[in-house]
């Protein structure tokens, strides 16, 4: 169960970097109509983006009636940074609705249920009875098995493994490469740095590091 509008309105993305750069490859090759690219510049993906107008102040938005489009998040998460979740609740807080963006290339099980505004990036996996909630990140080549639970505003980074049932709350960054096992509870505001193994459940505002190998450096750089 995809929970988004069919509706193919016009969209605006929010953001000029990395992240917006590869929402805007999925979308134009889907065919979607990107009018507008609000961001201060265009820091990644330019050649993507050159025929498309440019607003560099967040205001411009409001030039658009919340019926005519629907915006794209295009601004990355990251650990400590609430902006992603600002920009999302500000607009939403003003009738505007945020587009659910799906690769071609992911696998979605048509019994997950993705929620409005989530984001499911090239060659996911998301199976059966899993879901993604509001405005969250599912990188490139991550693998979300059999009736997970991911609320909103994560960010689930490249290559994650997440077994299945596991519970994952509010808020949560998991670091590229991490494997969870099943029937884990992630606690709300947690890191899962790059490479961790999760064996246990984790509390709220955890901070789990992965390996940290041990590099010797030999003469002069």
């Amino acid at each position: 169960m995809i929970n988004y509008s069919m509706k193919s309105k016009p969209l605006v993305i929010i953001g000029g970097g990395g992240h917006a750069a590869v929402l805007l490859e999925i979308l134009l090759l889907q065919g979607r109509d990107i009018i507008a690219v609000v961001a201060p510049e265009i820091t990644a993906g330019k050649e993507l983006f050159k025929d498309i107008k440019h607003f560099k102040n967040d205001n411009a938005i409001l030039d658009f009636a919340p019926d005519d489009i629907e915006l794209v998040n295009g601004i990355g998460a990251m650990p400590y940074s609430g902006l992603r979740t600002k920009m999302h609740t500000e607009f939403k807080s003003k009738f505007y609705e945020f587009a659910t963006v799906i690769a071609s290339s992911a696998n979605v099980s048509p019994y997950a249920t993705i929620s409005q505004g989530a984001q499911v990036l090239s060659n996911a996996t998301i199976c059966v009875g899993s879901k993604i909630g509001f405005g969250t990140i599912v990188n490139t080549s991550a693998s979300i098995d059999h009736d997970c639970e991911i609320d909103a505003f994560c960010h689930i980074a490249p290559g994650v493994v997440m077994s299945g049932q596991v519970h994952v709350k509010e808020s949560v960054h998991i670091g590229t490469g991490a494997k969870i096992i099943n029937g884990i509870q992630i606690g709300k505001n947690t890191i899962i740095g790059v490479g961790a193994n999760i064996l246990k459940t984790l509390p709220d505002s955890a901070i789990v590091y992965g390996a940290r190998p041990y590099i010797k450096l030999e003469g002069k750089l």
